[in-house]
Order: structure tokens, then sequence, then C-alpha cells
């Protein structure tokens, strides 16, 4: 028993969320690339359906969600609503300053492929994302998701140098890997080429999507043409990074989840 001061009221006790009625994936996709590739635009195309026609740069990362209707992938017979975390980012020329959270602006800290958080020794009960996360008291920059799972290498298909940088970012990345050169284990890449709709007949444009093709193949990474702007197989580039991260349980799937999922399957 804690004795109450005068005057003052006990803090009123948080009360547990009602369980889901269904397991609630968690997935986060990271998209990198170079300055005005389009990063931002096609995320936006996909979560809010509309896709911003005035350049403005990125200076700080930012998280976006939406949900998706995907079948469940601990059960084939079952559907289940997804929850995206998608990680926007600024291009690795912003290094040096400070983004709005205070954090030193270093674009490799979003290219780290650490392992998830470790399971507790008391599995607490599941009750889906968000149910327990409490609004921020102080302006910080807090991923929700467990950890890093797939990425979005973004280029400007009309320029080379755009093309270049993915290509770089894709390197730091398998560089956390052994063997050094391939993905990291069970991580999702894709190479995406934006804003096809731009200029498709230029030869610049035609041979840096060439040598896109030929660098995906080599590496062993998946490969998509898109455009933000026209809304051109957008949802079919976030629905198969879906898929592909649906099928590592190792970084979404915790114990909790696992436990809540037998029980309702039982």
């Amino acid at each position: 028993h804690v004795p109450k001061r005068p005057g003052s009221a006990m803090p009123p006790k948080k009360q547990k969320p009602d369980p889901p009625e269904n397991v609630v994936p968690f997935f986060r996709v990271t998209v990198l690339g170079d300055a005005d590739s389009g990063k931002t635009c096609l995320i936006n195309s996909w979560v809010n359906n509309y896709c911003p026609t005035v350049y403005m740069p990125s200076n700080d990362p930012v998280l976006y969600y939406r949900t998706l209707r995907m079948p469940n992938p601990m059960d084939e017979n079952d559907m289940v609503t997804a929850l995206v975390e998608i990680e926007d980012t600024y291009p690795p020329t912003k290094t040096g300053g400070y983004d709005m959270f205070g954090q030193k602006q270093d674009i490799s800290i979003y290219m780290a492929c650490d392992p998830p958080p470790p399971e507790p020794v008391q599995t607490p009960a599941y009750y889906g994302p968000f149910a327990e996360y409490e609004a921020l008291s102080e302006l910080k920059y807090e991923p929700l998701s467990r950890c890093r799972m797939g990425f979005m290498l973004v280029f400007d298909c009309n320029i080379e140098e755009s093309l270049h940088t993915a290509m770089e970012i894709f390197n730091t990345i398998s560089m956390q890997s052994m063997p050094k050169g391939t993905v990291p284990k069970g991580i999702t890449v894709f190479l995406v080429a934006n804003k096809i709709d731009k200029d498709p007949l230029s030869e610049l444009t035609k041979k840096n999507l060439m040598a896109a093709r030929s660098f995906a193949e080599i590496k062993e990474i998946q490969f998509h043409e898109v455009s933000a702007l026209k809304f051109i197989k957008v949802r079919k580039l976030f629905r198969e990074m879906v898929e592909n991260i649906a099928m590592q349980p190792q970084f979404w799937m915790d114990d909790s989840l696992k436990e809540f999922f037998e029980e309702k399957k039982n």
C-alpha cells in the first residue's frame, strides 16, 4: 500500500488493451537512394495514393505506415491485415549536419542490418502493433518494428549518377554479410528504377536500365521499373517486397505472436 500525499491523486492505472482477433504481422521497408530519385514520391504514391509534384529535398528520416491485406504467412488458408512501416531517408550526400531529431546525418545508420532484439525471459501476452506503445514525450526517431527487413534502392533511371549511387548503397549493405558482396542473410533488397515515364526513348535511359538489369542479375536481387508520378507498378513493387519479407519470419515473428497464433489455431 502506497500512502497518498495530501492534495495529490494517484496516477491512473493503465488498462491493458484487448487482444486482437488475429495476428498482425509488422514489417519494415527502408527506402534509400540519391537526391531527387523520387524516394518520398514513391512512398507517398503507395501510402497516400498521392505523388508530390514539387521537389522538396529530404533532410530527415520519416516513418510512414500502411496496412495491407495478404495471406497469413503462418497459415496459407487464412487472410490477415499486415502493418508496414516504411522508412524514408535523406540522400548519402547529406553528411556532417544534424537532422531534426538531433542525430548526426549519416546514411550508413539506415543501412545497418541489426538483428531483432532478444526475446524476454517471460513471454508477454500478444496485443499486436501499436497496442502498448505510448506517445513520445520528446522528439526522437524511433521505428516501432523489430528491425530492418527489406531495402528499396531507388534511382532516377534518366540519370547515370543516380544509378551509381544505388549500386554503391548496395555494396555498402552487402559488406555487412559473409561472404562480402552478398545480401545479408534473409534481408530482401530490390533495385528500383523510378521515373520510367519521363523520357523512355532516351538512349541514356535505355543504357541505365540495361546496366541496372545486369547489376541486379549479377547480385541476384530483384529489379523493378516504376513511375511514382503515374502510379505505374507501384502497388506491385510494395506487395512483392512485403511478400518476400513475410517469408523471413525470423525478423518479424516474436515469441508472443507465435504463442498467440498457436493458441488461436488450437
